[in-house]
This record gives C-alpha cells, sequence and structure tokens, in this order.
C-alpha cells in the first residue's frame, strides 16, 4: 500500500513541478515572429526570437542591447504592438545626427549589424535621467527615438532584452 501512495505522491510533485517551471518559463521569456523590416540585417523579417522578459530586473540596458517595447503609436488598431529596437544611448549620453552620421558623446557610432542609410539631421539631445534612444538597426525605419512620438523611452516601458534569434 505506502508503494502504491508513494508513486501516487511522487506523480502529483512531478505534476506540480512541471506546472510551476512552465510558469516560470511563460513568466520569463517570451517568442515572438518579427512582422517588420527595421532590425535587418541583424533580425530579418519572419525570424522567430527570444525575449528575456527578466533581463532588465537584474541589470541596467546596455548600449547594443536588441530591447523589446510596446508601442501604440500609428497603430490602426488601437493595440499596438511590440517592437525590437537597438539602444545606442542611455542616460546622460549626447545624440546627435549630422552629415547623415550618428553622433553618440560627439563620436561616430558605427554599429557593424547597422544597414547603411543616410539618416536627416537631428539636433544634439541629452538622454534623460532612466532613458535609453533606441533606433531601427535598419536606418531607413523611422519609428523608433527619431520619431517624437516614440521619443526617448522610459526604462520602465522596455518588456526585455532579445536574447535568441
Amino acid at each position: 500500500m505506502k508503494t502504491g501512495k508513494l508513486k501516487i505522491l511522487l506523480f502529483v510533485l512531478a505534476a506540480v513541478l512541471g506546472i510551476l517551471a512552465a510558469l516560470a518559463v511563460t513568466c520569463a521569456f517570451s517568442v515572438m515572429k518579427t512582422q517588420g523590416e527595421s532590425m535587418e540585417p541583424s533580425i530579418e523579417k519572419g525570424e522567430i526570437i527570444v525575449i528575456n522578459k527578466l533581463a532588465y530586473f537584474f541589470q541596467e540596458p546596455k548600449v547594443g542591447d536588441a530591447a523589446a517595447f510596446h508601442c501604440s503609436v500609428y497603430s490602426e488598431d488601437g493595440e499596438g504592438s511590440t517592437l525590437i529596437k537597438r539602444i545606442v544611448a542611455t542616460e546622460g549620453d549626447q545624440v546627435e545626427i549630422k552629415d547623415g552620421m550618428l553622433y553618440v558623446n560627439d563620436k561616430i557610432y558605427i554599429q557593424e549589424a547597422a544597414a547603411p542609410v543616410y539618416m536627416e539631421a537631428m539636433e544634439k539631445v541629452i538622454i534623460g535621467k532612466g532613458k535609453v534612444f533606441v533606433l531601427s538597426d535598419n536606418r531607413g525605419a523611422v519609428l523608433d527615438s527619431r520619431d517624437q512620438a516614440v521619443g526617448q523611452l522610459d526604462i520602465s516601458e522596455l518588456m526585455g532584452k532579445v536574447c535568441f534569434k
């Protein structure tokens, strides 16, 4: 009789642990298929990516991170969508676009993953406290911090960091 109860107990324990593990993975990670071309060539349209939703609970966002955030700007359905953009500047940094080039802290910002595209001039801005400045890797796509409707993002708006593609 003890063997039967032990088997049932072990089965219930395994089921509970499985459910807890599934919940932990669901809460910590999000899998999505990219819809647009704004992060090409580093992340292709239709590519499956994994977002670590806990990344920015344990560390500050860093320049170079591909970060996810929710954006309802220009949304036809009013629901908005999840956008993926590259963090190019953080709190206190100065960002400027002149002669088609991106400057961060008065130095040309070169990113190998970025598609070379001429960018319209943008006056120098200082990134605010607790904020980041994001750009599309495909610099021709402008739904990023250059667009005043998006602007500088508060760190709390970041849903997570792209960790796998």
